[in-house]
């Protein structure tokens, strides 16, 4: 049993030996026949060619009403129109939950009141203090009054009523001593003669030292009221003045400070009163604004519909439930002014775009027919939505005008769009994987026998699948529909290193070169400028490209 199995084995393997023999022999015959199935290729030859940019695109209203939200924060929908719902101007559209604003609105009525109240009594306590004030003042200034009349009538009436009372006082005395000087003498003769004694002489002589005495007092009293009285009561009555004097300013600014103080105190009653009558406005009028109206006749559209269908699917639809925040785009209503086409262009095809170029519609909805229309406004900048998609790829917003009068068109509908560039009835043309870039210059691989030799070629515009051959071919030449993958890698390498090690990026169809497939041919080297996205400096100058054998696969020597 041993021997049989080994036997069986031995058979096995001599049989599948003959067939990898002849499998590799058929290979050869192959290939040495000159047939080579693996290369394909183009055959040139003339014909029509139409230079044009293929996209997709949205049809959306002209112009448009855009109910935002005017609430502040987040709000929450209660209700909401139904999509599509034809309205007139004042129905409702839209209504948040408003519960939260009517319970800070009952409270801020109650601080509108407080404030309210406050403000009375700042107003009344303002009263009160004016006319303390003004009673203070008045007793500063009648002290002041009473002053100075009191140091006039001293200087005017006092003085000199003392003065004179003190000089008619001095006058009597003088006529009573002159008087009593008299008597004694002729008491001194009627004692001598003997008609008097001796007592009623010496009561002569004392009277007449009263008289003198009084005399003498007289004088002194008024010698003190001229140098000392009248000093000392001025010196009083001056002081008296200048004390009223600096209280009744005293009291000025007293009542300037505590009016001040009152007044700013009403002022700043009156500020809470008005903040709080603000609020209590704004609170009602967010209340009104929590129900959306229509501000004219037209069709409903969501915005966040339309934020969709251009592809930013972060955006949470319009229903009930859902949140917005304030001056949030909610609900587009079409106005009855026409429609337009948007659509996104990529940046590589921005150079065949002209302002007024034709435009040919397709719309999904009614297929077969095709609408006319012209290019009328192109972006100026990358539209920033689309980039946080991709930032690789810029994307330009960009308005075709169309007729649509024919159909009912309705904003959001989905279309095709081709804009027409240049129409070439015969001309010579390759897809654009025929021409590559060597040393910056496009060329092609043309097949002479064996063989497949570089040619350098003029080209023109392509349509992302078509390219423009202006000169270096003619008809029926073989072109490969693919460089040579040695050449291919080489020309990898040297972009890395003059991109500082950066790979190339795989874009979408149509839309710039990437790794797997060459691009479009530099426009340096041509007339007109090709759809690249991004063109290159030419690397540096190396040896000469040599043919391909097309047996070998392999460069010819």
């Amino acid at each position: 049993m041993v021997k049989r199995s080994n036997k069986k084995r031995t058979w096995v393997t001599v049989g599948v030996v003959l067939l990898v023999a002849v499998t590799l022999v058929w290979w050869r015959s192959k290939r040495s026949s000159g047939e080579d199935e693996t290369v394909p290729t183009y055959t040139v030859e003339k014909g029509a060619l139409t230079i044009s940019v293929t996209t997709g695109g949205s049809i959306q209203s002209r112009d448009k009403a855009v109910i935002k939200s005017e609430l502040e924060g987040n709000n929450t929908v209660i209700w909401v129109v139904d999509e599509g719902a034809k309205v007139q101007a004042g129905d409702l559209l839209l209504e948040f939950d408003s519960s939260d604003l009517i319970l800070k609105r009952d409270e801020q009525e109650i601080a509108v009141a407080n404030t309210e109240a406050n403000l009375i009594i700042a107003e009344e306590k303002l009263g009160i203090t004016e006319g303390d004030c003004e009673g203070l003042l008045l007793d500063r200034e009648v002290e002041q009054q009473l002053a100075k009349m009191a140091q006039e009538k001293y200087q005017k009436g006092d003085y000199p009523q003392e003065v004179r009372q003190n000089e008619a006082n001095i006058a009597l005395a003088d006529e009573e001593v002159n008087r009593a000087v008299e008597k004694l003498d002729w008491s001194k003769r009627l004692f001598e003669e003997g008609f008097l004694t001796r007592t009623e002489l010496q009561a002569d002589e004392l009277s007449l030292k009263q008289k003198q005495l009084a005399l003498e007092m007289a004088i002194m009293k008024m010698n003190v009221l001229t140098n000392y009285t009248v000093q000392q009561e001025e010196s009083k009555l001056e002081t008296t003045l200048r004390k009223a004097e600096r209280a009744l300013i005293r009291v000025r600014w007293q009542n300037k400070a505590t009016l001040r103080q009152v007044e700013t105190e009403l002022n700043a009653r009156r500020r809470e009163r008005d903040r709080a009558t603000n609020r209590l406005a704004e609170l009602n009028f967010q209340i009104e604004k929590s129900k959306i109206y229509a501000p004219t006749n037209g069709i409903i559209l969501y915005t966040s519909t339309v934020l969709i269908s251009r592809r930013q699917w972060w955006v949470k639809p319009l229903a009930v439930g859902s949140t917005a925040v304030e001056r949030q785009e909610l609900i587009y209503i079409p106005l009855e002014s026409g429609m337009v086409v948007e659509v996104m262009i990529p940046e590589a095809s921005l150079n065949k775009l002209t302002t007024g170029m034709r435009a040919k519609v397709k719309v999904d909805a009614f297929p077969g027919e095709v609408f006319e229309g012209k290019l009328v406004k192109i972006g100026l900048l990358p539209d920033g939505q689309s980039a946080q998609l991709n930032p690789d790829l810029k994307l330009y917003k960009c308005e075709i005008e169309c007729d649509f009068k024919s159909a009912m068109i309705r904003p959001g509908m989905s279309c095709d769009v081709e804009l027409l560039k240049d129409a070439y009835d015969s001309v010579f043309f390759a897809p654009v994987q025929c021409v590559v870039r060597v040393d910056g210059v496009p060329r092609v691989y043309v097949k002479q026998g064996k063989e497949y030799v570089p040619r350098i070629v003029k080209v023109g515009l392509d349509n992302n699948r078509m390219i423009h051959l202006i000169d270096g071919v003619k008809e029926g030449d073989v072109l490969m529909l693919a460089p040579p993958v040695k050449e291919q890698k080489r020309e990898e390498g040297e972009n890395e290193r003059k991109g500082g090690g950066r790979r190339g990026r795989r874009g979408p169809p149509g839309q710039g070169p990437g790794p797997d497939r060459p691009g479009p041919p530099d426009a340096s080297a041509g007339e007109t400028k090709t759809d690249s996205p991004r063109r290159e400096k030419a690397p540096p100058k190396r040896e000469e490209v040599k043919p391909v054998d097309l047996s070998t696969g392999a460069e010819s020597k």
